[in-house]
């Protein structure tokens, strides 16, 4: 009876193995273009232009402690000129802006440059800085924000509180 008890799990799990696919079924797969890395961050623009960029919403508690911080985003522009998903690459203060950032990038379109008539996707690096108009960038802003070419300053400000 013991073994019974042993070998009834064994062949459910080896049956369980021998049907699962190793391949990713329904998962499409992309081809794209990687210009993430520092040194092709600037080529994004010879495949897509922004033509719709939504700010985002500064952060209430940041606004309210006079926070100024950025994000630093890696997402892929599709053939549709639509940000499919990203990745935070770093942000400061750490986490304070990422939803903010992120929630905007998903509303930014882009359209394809002149010599991407085949719409080809790419992988680029986005960078948004958030700071508040009243506040000047303090050196600890600066430190932790390494510098880029391109970034997207996201202004906020801090609004009285009227009874």
């Amino acid at each position: 009876m013991k073994p019974l008890y042993l070998t009834i799990p064994l062949t459910l799990l080896l049956c369980a193995c021998s049907a699962t696919s190793p391949e990713n079924k329904g998962v499409e797969k992309i081809d794209y273009i990687d210009l993430s890395s520092a040194e092709l961050r600037d080529s994004g623009k010879d495949y897509w232009n922004i033509f719709k960029r939504v700010e985002p919403l500064y952060p209430i508690e940041a606004a309210k402690k006079g926070l100024a911080g950025c994000v630093e985003l890696v997402t892929m522009i599709n053939q549709e000129g639509k940000a499919q998903g990203y990745k935070i690459l770093s942000s400061y203060p750490q986490k304070l802006f990422d939803k903010a950032a992120a929630k905007s990038l998903n509303l930014w379109k882009w359209l394809p440059a002149e010599n991407n008539k085949n719409k080809q996707p790419i992988l680029t690096h986005i960078r948004m800085d958030f700071m508040l108009e009243s506040k000047d960038v303090s050196k600890k802003y600066l430190k932790n924000c390494p510098p880029t070419e391109e970034k997207f300053l996201v202004k906020g400000k801090v609004y009285k509180r009227t009874l």
